[in-house]
């Protein structure tokens, strides 16, 4: 199967951008997880909306409302194994208030091997004790795949935030590109292909494109669609 043209031809949907290196379709997830060739994808990294069921303030809000989204996580993430590779591994950025949310989502379609902790290095806001970590959930297909990465590598990751007081910030979420980096790096080989279904400004598919690996974006705001190409194209590598 070349890439992206075989790609493109199986999911049946005009992508939003199209290059050597990869595919952006501006649609849900949901329409275009589906359509992805069976055991395709070498990895995903994804960073889906965070405090489900509670408020940005961190206020308890209503759990029962998790019912609302619960089938979208549920279809997502069943599309997530299809797609991946047997030998395929996943990383998901959360926080501490959707981790009990989506775990047992996940858990239950793939292996989840470790919860590591992203380590901001630095402190956010909080009304009690202050944000300085998220979660990311790194886990693999199948249950008896081998690390790719050396067995000295730990799960707390030391990396600093963005600045998200800068002008050329370009999503609110937006990662730092050497915690993406270390996703890709420590998970895939060159030339394979990385899937995010929220890349948002695109982070995921510019390490991937720096890093000389196939990408396949979905977004649903054309607004971050060409924030990422802008970015793709432009080389901003911030």
């Amino acid at each position: 199967m070349t890439f992206p043209d075989d790609y493109i031809k199986a999911i049946g949907v005009k992508p939003y951008h199209v290059e050597d290196d990869g595919i952006i379709y501006c649609a849900d997830c949901l329409d275009i997880l589906p359509k992805l060739p069976a055991k395709s994808v070498d990895l995903v990294i994804t960073d889906p909306p965070y405090s489900v069921g509670t408020t940005s303030t961190g206020h308890k809000g209503d759990w029962l409302d998790n019912n609302i989204i619960r089938p979208f996580f549920e279809i997502c993430f069943s599309g997530v194994k299809t797609a991946l590779k047997d030998s395929g591994e996943f990383y998901v950025n959360t926080d501490w208030r959707t981790y009990p949310f989506l775990y047992p989502i996940i858990v239950q379609k793939m292996r989840i091997t470790n919860c590591i902790i992203w380590d901001y290095e630095w402190i956010k806001a909080g009304s009690h004790y202050r944000f300085s970590h998220e979660f990311i959930i790194y886990g693999q297909k199948l249950e008896c795949q081998k690390r790719k990465f050396s067995a000295s590598e730990r799960d707390v990751w030391r990396i600093p935030p963005l600045n998200f007081t800068r002008k050329e910030k370009a999503h609110q979420a937006e990662k730092p590109l050497e915690l993406i980096n270390k996703m890709i790096v420590n998970s895939s080989n060159k030339d394979e292909i990385i899937c995010d279904l929220f890349i948002g400004s695109g982070s995921t598919l510019v390490a991937a494109k720096q890093l000389r690996r196939k990408y396949i974006g979905i977004e649903i705001s054309e607004k971050y669609c060409e924030i990422a190409v802008q970015r793709l194209q432009q080389g901003i590598l911030i």
